[in-house]
């Protein structure tokens, strides 16, 4: 699918008491390791075995799980906001997708680790793989992603939120040009939409990465948003 855009952002969209709100509210939560799916319906969900769904070549980071309804939910006025500006990005971007619902949220830890080989990360992937879910009693499909950037980027270094726009790939092959150039596709989120309290959202089928983090800490929110099926 050729898109105008791949990647919506909101700089500063979050104020500072707001991330510190969302901080605070997440030191309720209970700490899980961040995973790749283990064959559930809800591929994010805590499985019986902890060790399931961890992969540290694909995968290094910690969660937490703000599980609606309860006591972990994100706070109203933060879930309604990221609502108003879902929906402006959607127009914006002249995306259109049917939204039903959006998934629990995702506080998101990646630390730089000196005792490891690498610094946490998030390497290539996509959040929609092309499976139909049922875990809500209707099918649907993961359509668009978003983030929540809570960490100050001077506390932090490496960290970068990359994805691959497809577009220069397709204009080297309509120019006959075969050869593939990956780097030519990268797309680095800028230092403006990486401000404390900045949102971007971008559809769910988009590749994208997490750079590891090789100093301090650097934490968001991630959450997906669903719709029926693509037909």
């Amino acid at each position: 699918m050729i898109l105008k855009n791949y990647m919506y952002t909101a700089p500063e969209y979050f104020t500072k008491e707001e991330v510190a709100q969302i901080h605070q509210h997440a030191k309720t939560v209970p700490l899980d390791m961040g995973r790749t799916g283990h064959g559930q319906e809800d591929p994010d969900s805590p499985p019986e075995n902890e060790e399931v769904g961890v992969n540290n070549e694909i995968r290094q980071s910690k969660v937490k799980w703000f599980t609606a309804p309860g006591p972990y939910q994100m706070p109203d006025n933060i879930n309604e906001k990221i609502h108003a500006i879902v929906n402006q990005g959607m127009s914006e971007c002249e995306w259109n997708f049917t939204l039903d619902f959006v998934e629990n949220y995702q506080y998101t830890i990646y630390e730089h680790n000196p005792h490891l080989p690498t610094g946490d990360f998030y390497t290539w992937h996509t959040d929609h793989g092309g499976e139909i879910r049922n875990d809500t009693g209707m099918p649907h499909h993961r359509k668009i992603s978003m983030t929540i950037q809570l960490s100050d980027p001077l506390d932090y270094e490496g960290g970068k939120f990359q994805w691959l726009e497809p577009n220069p790939q397709y204009d080297r092959i309509k120019f006959r040009d075969k050869k593939l150039d990956i780097d030519s596709a990268i797309r680095t989120l800028p230092f403006s939409a990486q401000a404390i309290g900045s949102i971007c959202l971008f559809p769910s089928w988009v590749y994208h990465q997490v750079t590891p983090v090789t100093r301090g800490t650097r934490i968001s929110i991630v959450g997906w948003y669903n719709g029926p099926p693509w037909t």
